[in-house]
């Protein structure tokens, strides 16, 4: 009787928050009052829809300020959630932050209406997009619930257990998904010699160059593209990385070859990224630690068959001072800045100019980083670059 009369004050003091005159938040602030809130959407057979937050995030005062006052927010999610607030850097949002995995601010979590996290939103989201993916979402979720049914009494066949997976894995639960794709090869895939279209639905996301199914699965670009619809370049991502990280750590440069010319084919009709037959060496020699192999790579190249090919010697070089931000490593830095005046040379161009001032900073060769910013601004030609340049040089200027 205590315990029900302690849930029922808590549910009376679960007080809106206006965010608009329209879509209301119930401020969360302990686990007594998030178990409440879950309890009164699991009452009104509502989804519960967490919003989770920091005071000094600029994404989440531009959620409240553009999205949660929109008009066709509000009406879906009064419609189909029960929504709470919660400040991600309190005592207990910094727990159920822990406990929920959160990888930035603001997140998202969505929850059936009895308990069960169904998905995720990371980031800032456009109003549109948000009731696009909370649609889907609510939508997904009720396919989840028919498939894990016939799951469970084991009555899915080859393609339902595929539209299983593809279901979980599009509602964001990644972990379920491993598991129901490992059960999927495990027991439907151990005897064959053929891939089905089924399985092709279910394997793309777990194999990599290195697998015996390759050759047959990589065979056909184009019923790749038909089966996989949406999710093609998802899957030749999954694929890219997974070679990359067995290459990687078993320093299988035989395996950055196939991805090269055996993966980067696959794309070239849905791409535009920089010189693909290049990236997975320069992305290699970078993470087996092999500096001077990775400085040779982009010297040979550039002074054979991309001579005078100042466009592919930035690419090579940006990349490699986007790797190496967290590390700046001396000897690279030195060898960028080569690289990047060997390209001004050719052209003067903004991304040029911008990436020199990037390494000169780094090397903290402050005046001369700001000379390269100023020359950087005068070929700004869009907003944007003008903007990213007065960052930069106010963060100078202030230091």
């Amino acid at each position: 009787m205590k315990i029900k009369s302690n849930i029922l004050l808590l549910l009376l003091s679960l007080t809106p928050l206006t965010i608009s005159a329209q879509l209301e938040f119930i401020e969360v602030e302990t686990l007594e009052q998030m178990e409440a809130a879950q309890k009164k959407a699991s009452d009104g057979m509502l989804m519960l829809f967490v919003d989770v937050y920091a005071t000094w995030c600029g994404p989440c005062k531009m959620m409240d300020s553009e999205v949660y006052t929109d008009p066709a927010v509000a009406d879906y999610m009064n419609t189909h959630f029960l929504s709470v607030r919660l400040d991600g850097e309190s005592d207990f949002g910094r727990i159920y932050a822990s406990e929920q995995g959160l990888e930035g601010y603001p997140s998202m979590f969505i929850f059936s209406d009895d308990g069960e996290r169904v998905s995720k939103i990371v980031g800032f989201t456009p109003a549109a997009d948000l009731v696009s993916s909370l649609s889907s979402i609510t939508e997904g979720f009720g396919k989840v619930k028919a498939y894990r049914a016939h799951y469970q009494k084991g009555t899915l066949d080859a393609e339902g257990f595929a539209d299983y997976i593809t279901v979980v894995r599009d509602m964001g639960n990644q972990e379920e998904a491993d598991r129901l794709a490992a059960e999927y090869m495990e027991q439907l895939m151990a005897a064959k010699s053929k891939l089905s279209d089924d399985d092709i639905r279910v394997v793309a996301f777990y194999m990599d160059l290195d697998d015996t199914w390759w050759e047959e699965f990589s065979s056909d670009a184009d019923r790749l593209r038909k089966l996989l619809g949406e999710d093609y370049m998802l899957a030749m991502e999954k694929i890219y990385n997974n070679t990359l990280e067995k290459a990687v750590d078993k320093e299988r440069i035989d395996l950055i070859s196939k991805m090269a010319y055996e993966l980067a084919p696959l794309v070239e009709l849905e791409t535009i990224s920089w010189d693909l037959r290049s990236l997975p060496f320069i992305q290699y020699y970078y993470y087996t630690n092999k500096t001077d192999e990775l400085i040779s790579y982009v010297d040979k190249r550039y002074a054979t068959d991309r001579k005078g090919d100042h466009r592919w010697l930035y690419g090579a070089a940006s990349q490699i001072t986007d790797m190496d931000q967290q590390y700046q490593t001396e000897q690279l830095l030195k060898k960028e800045l080569e690289w990047y005046a060997a390209c001004i040379e050719l052209e003067e161009h903004f991304d040029y100019y911008f990436y020199e001032g990037m390494v000169l900073f780094f090397l903290k060769e402050r005046d001369n980083a700001r000379g390269s910013f100023l020359e950087a601004e005068s070929l700004a030609s869009t907003q944007e670059q003008k903007a990213m340049v007065e960052q930069v040089l106010g963060y100078i200027n202030g230091q």
